[in-house]
């Protein structure tokens, strides 16, 4: 396995950190894009993507993080608008398209939370497979959802910070709110007519099963799936190992199937 930090052109002249896996060989290869969620690095919370990314490498698929650009000099997070994630998102398809070691017409994404939204709402026609895990659904409800369950009142016209439990807060101002609220998640899921798989806990406190249902019922293609974890958390993160151990295995082979 080969790793490599790179950066990643994008438009507005913003080269992102990324991180780059590849399997032994001279490729080409499949590869899977990774898109975090709100606040998160390319490594996501308690480094889960790294995990799964590593998991791919085995069964020789390459893999491609990145860092949205939402950390200042000091780390300090302003999350962006919907729009301008998948901006970026786009970007980061048609660099890794361009790849020479890299099979184009066998690229997939996996997606978490915020993420998982971000790529609802791109051109999906050059993907092959989508693999969202607990996908903040209906983003205007299940974001403020976070924001007031930490007693945040939310400045829907101006800034509002949402503390974490790194001890940093991630920011977001109007133009979030702006964006969210006019997403269309059941439009947006009609669109896809490719492979789609959807990881789900039921005991996602953000999110609840019957949203991640709603757009997983919208999706028209016949190359879908769902899975709910009895017992998972937003994520699958913080549960016993047998049950991480469970969606290691679904993302492995969900990959390794339609890629």
């Amino acid at each position: 396995m080969k790793k490599q930090s790179v950066q990643i052109p994008v438009r507005h002249k913003i080269a992102l950190d990324g991180l780059i896996r590849k399997p032994d060989g001279k490729g080409p290869f499949p590869a899977v894009i990774f898109v975090s969620g709100l606040g998160m690095t390319m490594h996501e919370w308690k480094n889960s993507f790294d995990e799964i990314a590593q998991k791919l490498i085995d069964i020789g698929i390459m893999t491609v993080q990145f860092t949205f650009p939402i950390f200042d000099a000091e780390g300090r997070c302003r999350e962006l608008p919907l729009k301008r994630r998948g901006e970026i998102v786009e970007d980061v398809l048609s660099w890794v398209r361009k790849r020479s070691d890299v099979q184009k017409e066998r690229i997939g994404v996996l997606a978490q939370s915020y993420g998982a939204v971000t790529v609802l709402g791109i051109d999906t026609r050059r993907i092959q497979t989508l693999l969202f895990v607990g996908g903040a659904y209906f983003p205007l409800k299940s974001i403020a959802r976070v924001y007031t369950e930490k007693g945040v009142k939310i400045n829907y016209n101006g800034d509002t910070s949402l503390p974490r439990s790194s001890g940093e807060n991630t920011t977001v101002g109007k133009e979030f709110w702006k964006d969210i609220k006019t997403f269309d998640d059941i439009g947006r899921a009609k669109r896809l007519r490719f492979s789609v798989f959807m990881v789900h806990g039921d005991q996602d406190s953000k999110i609840p099963i019957s949203d991640a249902q709603r757009v997983f019922d919208a999706i028209p293609s016949k190359r879908k799936k769902i899975k709910i974890f009895k017992g998972g958390d937003h994520g699958i993160v913080d549960v016993l190992r047998s049950m991480r151990e469970e969606l290691l295995k679904e993302v492995v082979e969900w990959f390794k199937f339609t890629l």
